[in-house]
């Protein structure tokens, strides 16, 4: 009895710790992928501050060459320039930057 209860208690202790090395591994796994995420939307979101920067910067052009024009045309680029930006909505990059998940945040490890 004593050598079939020794060699149970072996097999659980290789399967508990075949179990923790599966544990850690998956651990690793979703680490890796939680930063890997991560760089992926960063870079997306870079992208689309930079275009939202461009869009930004064409409107604060046009405000300013609408000083420079006459009364008339004024009026009309104003309406223009204002239904244009509605189209466009919201460009504030922060919000994109906001929005951003860093890895921690999509994975905790619970190893480190």
């Amino acid at each position: 009895m004593d050598a079939e209860d020794v060699a149970a208690a072996k097999r659980k202790k290789e399967r508990e710790e075949e179990w923790e090395r599966y544990l850690r591994q998956e651990d690793a796994r979703k680490t890796d992928q939680a930063l890997a995420d991560s760089q992926q939307q960063l870079a997306e979101i870079i992208e689309r501050w930079g275009k939202a920067m461009t869009v930004e910067r064409f409107f604060a052009d046009a405000e300013e060459r609408l000083k420079c024009t006459n009364d008339g045309r004024r009026l009309r680029l104003e309406e223009r320039l204002a239904l244009a930006k509605a189209m466009m909505g919201n460009a504030d990059p922060l919000d994109f930057i906001e929005s951003w998940v860093a890895p921690e945040e999509r994975h905790r490890s619970k190893f480190i």
